[in-house]
This record gives structure tokens, C-alpha cells and sequence, in this order.
């Protein structure tokens, strides 16, 4: 059944005034009709069944509210910003892979631009609809490495393959809630320094090869899961 995010109250009878985009999706695209059902979600955890009630879908009804779905485990992506492809491709992996909230990081190398926050959301709401994942992930504003690294309440996973510090010395890497990846040209010797002088990094190594941003969002969250034992979704 097709899915479409809705971000309008979801109850019981609850009539739908569905955006242009939806409509066009729902009868142009699916040729759905009067009558014809569809997931909506709200975002933010709720989903329904939707039942639509105009010829040209302009106009739906809720008719079913469905299972609450067990809550996603705070996950924290924290990466530097890239190039528009690999920053978008990374927005749709984190979506799929169940981070709950994205930090973009300006550092010395990173792509650093303006973050166009309406594009991301598109994209977040694209993967979710794909994924069915009832929530999106929240994206924060762009903030520098140091002011993120200060800000940790919590252990967080560093993906570094030139490790400066011995692996078993950083501590316990199964409390952490969050995974660093950095940008495609690396760190700068200071933000090395700065972030192995953190009491709340854990480096890591996602393998024997240098892998791309983008990659290593993926191996990292994927890392990030086994060692906290939680499930992508």
C-alpha cells in the first residue's frame, strides 16, 4: 500500500485537505480513484489509513489509526558537510538506517555551503516513505566540530583509520549514541588533537581501506547498531 507523508492531525475521521504534490502523486501517477486506500504518516510517529474521497485526490479521510510502532533509539549522526550528491545521498542512508538526529559539521575540509534545509526534508521524507519509518530525523543547524565535541553528553564513535591514541584506552564503546564521520579530505592535525583530547570520543576503524563519506556513514551506522545491539528501524 502507498505510503505518503501528511503532516496534518491523524484521527479517526479526520478529513484530509492533501498538497498538490500528493494529489498529483495519488491520480495522475497511481491513478487512484474515489474509494481507494493509502498509508499516511505524520512524521512523528502516527500512521493511518487514509480513504480518499474526491475524484481528482484533492480530498481524503481517515479511516483506521494503525499500531504504534516501538520507538526509534536516539541515534546521532554527526558529519561533516559534502559535496550536494554525497550530502544528499547521506541524508537518505541515515533516514533508512534510523538516525534520529543529524548534525552537519563545518571543519577544516568540509564542503562547507549553505544547508538547504527544504531539499533535505524532501529528501528525509522520500526515504521514510520508501523505508516505512513513521518519524523523520530531526536536522539540525550547521555547527563547527568543537562546539559539538564540548557539547557531548554522551560517548560517541569517532571513524578514524590513523589512530593517535591506543583503541582500548578511549573506554566502553557500547554506551555510545552517536557516530562522527568526517569529511572526504579528513581531519585537520588541530581537530585530531582536539577530538583525542575529548573524554567522549571513541575512535573506531571501519576497516583496512580508506572508504568515501558517504560509505563510511553507512559502515559507521551499521558499526554503531552491532556494538549497542539496536535495530536500524
Amino acid at each position: 500500500m502507498k505510503r505518503i507523508y501528511l503532516p496534518q492531525p491523524l484521527a479517526p475521521g479526520a478529513h484530509l485537505e492533501l498538497p498538490e504534490s500528493v494529489q498529483h502523486r495519488l491520480h495522475r501517477v497511481l491513478r487512484m480513484g474515489v474509494g481507494e486506500t493509502f498509508q499516511v504518516f505524520d512524521g512523528t510517529g502516527t500512521s493511518a489509513i487514509a480513504e480518499l474521497t474526491d475524484a481528482k485526490a484533492r480530498r481524503a479521510q481517515v479511516t483506521a489509526l494503525l499500531p504504534d510502532k516501538p520507538a526509534l533509539p536516539s541515534r546521532v549522526l554527526a558529519v561533516a558537510m559534502l559535496k550536494r550528491e554525497a550530502w544528499e545521498t547521506v541524508l537518505r542512508q541515515a533516514t533508512e538506517m534510523g538516525v534520529t538526529t543529524i548534525v552537519p559539521l563545518k571543519t577544516r575540509f568540509a564542503q562547507v555551503g549553505k544547508l538547504k534545509t527544504e531539499r533535505a526534508h524532501l529528501i528525509m521524507v522520500e526515504a521514510a516513505e520508501q523505508c516505512e519509518r513513521v518519524t523523520l530525523p530531526s536536522l539540525l543547524p550547521v555547527t563547527t566540530l568543537e562546539d559539538y565535541v564540548s557539547g557531548l553528553t554522551s560517548p560517541c564513535l569517532w571513524a578514524y583509520e590513523r589512530l593517535a591514541v591506543d583503541d582500548e584506552a578511549m573506554g566502553s564503546k557500547d554506551a555510545a549514541t552517536g557516530i562522527l564521520i568526517g569529511p572526504e579530505g579528513g581531519f585537520a592535525p588541530d581537530e585530531v588533537e582536539r577530538l583525542n583530547r575529548s573524554e567522549k570520543m571513541r575512535p573506531i576503524s571501519l576497516g583496512p581501506t580508506i572508504l568515501r563519506a558517504d560509505t563510511a556513514v553507512v559502515a559507521g551506522l551499521a558499526t554503531l547498531h552491532s556494538l549497542t545491539g539496536a535495530s536500524h528501524l
